[in-house]
């Protein structure tokens, strides 16, 4: 407001020099006429012909005298007893305006009022650019979520001055804010997996100089995605906040904690992600001090879990790794551990292992494999072989059995023992299945319009197929493509994948038996299921797994067991088949049992399809064709 007050004062300072200047001037012009020292048209008058003006501009000229005369306005010059002398009023302020001094007075006004003027939007400008500034901290402040009052009073400059020290007083209370959101995880509140081998990479570095070993487990819960698909992911996230919480009162009772001297995260207990987790040990002295840690924390997490009305039951799968005998960086040290803990679930989870060469091999062997798998799928470097399942009365064919086999070139034969647990755990199932499935009907459609028109073709679907792919639609489309009827397949689920199928997956298999399609039950006695469940499974045969085919006759308890699953698929109108029959006293003693099919080496191992053709086809076609199907007599030895 002072600024605006002293601006207007300078204009009217210009305007009254401006004014008094115009009035010297006219006063100096008229005296000039007045002494001929400046030569003009001047007029005479009558005294009484003449009156009285006062012009609007008099005020400037309060020396002078002004007169009307013929509407037009004069000044005077002189004045007799009976004239009056005057000069025109236009004229005279000709010579005043075309003066040099006023002019160059004129200019000067001008330039210091540009001036001014200039100044005033430097003004503006700042005072523009400082209310922005002092918008903008504000809105920093508000999302800073600093507690903040502006002044009752003061300008732009006060205001700015008062927030940019509430910045400064909070900036450590931001800055450990800022951290803690940077480096936790959102979920447990943990370090997460960046800072975590940040902090590792530090510790291993002085670990080095003092020639010291350290320890790292890596922990994975067992059975957590039961409990997601089972109660929802909100349940499963609270039990990852219950399980970091045992976590870090493990570290702190074995004396582990590492705050950060900033955000106070406790730096060597990690979530790695989903539900992994890690603790790093330094100064390890003794080895046996990691699988002490471990043990303790097995037993935590299988403490019950409360979460409302419900308690839950998981366990810990934990590997551990010890620099510098198993790696030397932080990567390879996770990687190792890691190594180690998936052993520990492969050897019955719930147990720790710690990290051995030989883990290495078996992991570097299995991504060997992996990518080998991919590189066979893609170039369908596949072929498949055909196990007879015969009767037991007269070895006429009931179904064959498809196998894949991959001779790897460099290899040679690799068992499907081997990739196949691979193919599942890479969902690479998926795409060699489809082969799989195309190509077995693709076959047994040849042999079909052969004259095998009783015989089926078995194929073996995984628990990852069922829930990836919409199995009835599936199944459909291979035949349509082959021509193949759909009472010529049979497809095989373990049992332990059935009984814990969704009633959709049950659905679409019962789509399948309306369709045509045979359903069976393999590996039937590992499962560990009720026999009460065979009520309600859409299923047509029952394989019985091999262990009771081997150990029926020299454990009575085995031929019990035998017997009554004999028994009960008679009762359930079910038929049973028994795998793995390899001697004659076992062929005998399924046969006496009343099972009707046998599959075993005994009968025959899984022939190529051109043996097949050879065997069967080519010596018996008047046979296949009265009968459809033929007669696999098992080869002496």
């Amino acid at each position: 407001m002072q600024s605006v007050f002293k601006n207007i004062a300078t204009c009217i300072v210009c305007f009254v020099v401006i004014g008094i200047v115009i009035s010297l001037l006219f006063t100096k012009h008229v005296v000039d006429i007045q002494t001929g020292r400046t030569t003009m048209a001047v007029y005479n008058h009558p005294t009484n012909s003449q009156s009285e003006h006062t012009p609007w501009y008099a005020f400037l000229f309060a020396d002078q005298r002004f007169l009307l005369v013929k509407d037009e306005a004069h000044v005077l010059l002189k004045h007799e007893q009976s004239t009056f002398t005057s000069a025109p009023v236009k004229q005279v302020m000709k010579r005043v305006f075309s003066s040099p001094v006023l002019l160059l007075l004129v200019m000067v006004m001008l330039l210091l009022m540009l001036n001014k003027l200039r100044e005033l939007r430097q003004q503006h400008a700042r005072a523009k650019a400082l209310t922005d500034i002092d918008r903008d901290l504000k809105d920093i402040i508000s999302g800073l979520e600093i507690d903040y009052k502006a002044l009752p009073i003061g300008g732009s400059v006060a205001q700015i001055s008062h927030a940019v020290h509430t910045i400064a007083s909070n900036i450590q209370r931001i800055k450990i804010k800022t951290d803690s959101h940077v480096f936790q995880d959102k979920l447990t509140k943990l370090i997460d997996r960046h800072a975590y081998i940040e902090h590792i990479s530090n510790e291993l570095a002085m670990a080095e100089q003092q020639q010291s070993k350290c320890g790292l487990l890596f922990i994975d819960l067992d059975g957590f995605k039961q409990v997601n698909d089972s109660f929802g992911h909100s349940f499963g996230d609270e039990i990852l906040i219950q399980v970091a919480e045992r976590l870090c009162q493990v570290v702190r009772q074995y004396q582990l904690q590492a705050l950060h001297a900033v955000h106070g995260l406790d730096q060597n207990l990690s979530r790695l992600g989903g539900d992994e987790f890690s603790i790093f040990i330094p100064e390890l002295k003794d080895t046996g001090f990691c699988t002490e840690v471990a043990q303790t924390i097995l037993g935590e997490i299988e403490r019950d879990f409360v979460l409302g009305n419900k308690l839950v039951k998981i366990s810990a799968s934990i590997g551990i790794a010890v620099y510098p005998d198993s790696a030397a960086t932080p990567n390879a040290l996770l990687q190792m551990s890691d190594v180690a803990m998936y052993r520990a679930k492969t050897d019955g989870r719930g147990i720790f292992r710690v990290y051995s060469p030989e883990m290495g091999n078996k992991i570097r062997r299995y991504h060997y494999l992996l990518e080998e798998l991919r590189l066979a799928i893609a170039s369908q470097n596949f072929h498949l072989s055909f196990q007879p399942i015969v009767h037991v009365e007269d070895c006429s064919i009931d179904y064959f059995e498809a196998l894949a086999r991959w001779h790897h070139p460099i290899e040679g034969l690799i068992p499907p023992s081997e990739f196949i647990p691979i193919a599942e755990e890479s969902n690479l199932i998926l795409d060699l299945g489809d082969w799989i499935l195309l190509e077995s009907c693709r076959q047994m459609s040849a042999w079909h319009n052969a004259g095998m028109k009783r015989v089926r073709i078995s194929v073996n679907v995984s628990g990852i197929q069922l829930k990836h792919r919409a199995i009835f639609d599936w199944v459909m489309a291979a035949l349509e493509k082959t021509g193949l009827p759909p009472t010529s397949l049979m497809l095989e689920i373990t049992e332990s994948t059935l009984i814990t199928a969704s009633n959709e997956i049950i659905a679409q298999l019962e789509r399948c038996r309306s369709a045509g399609v045979t359903i069976a039950i393999d590996d039937f006695g590992t499962g560990f299921s009720s026999l009460s469940t065979l009520a309600d499974l859409p299923i047509d045969v029952i394989k019985i797994d091999k262990l009771f085919i081997s150990q029926a006759k020299d454990n009575p308890k085995y031929y019990k067991i035998l017997n009554s699953i004999s028994e009960l698929g008679a009762q359930l109108d079910l038929k049973i088949v028994a795998e793995g029959v390899e001697q004659v006293d076992q062929f005998e003693l399924v046969k006496q049992m009343g099972i009707r099919c046998v599959q075993g080496y005994l009968v025959s191992r899984p022939e190529t399809s051109s043996r097949v053709g050879n065997k069967v086809l080519k010596s018996n076609m008047n046979h296949i064709a009265s009968t459809g199907t033929s007669v696999w007599l098992p080869e002496s030895s």
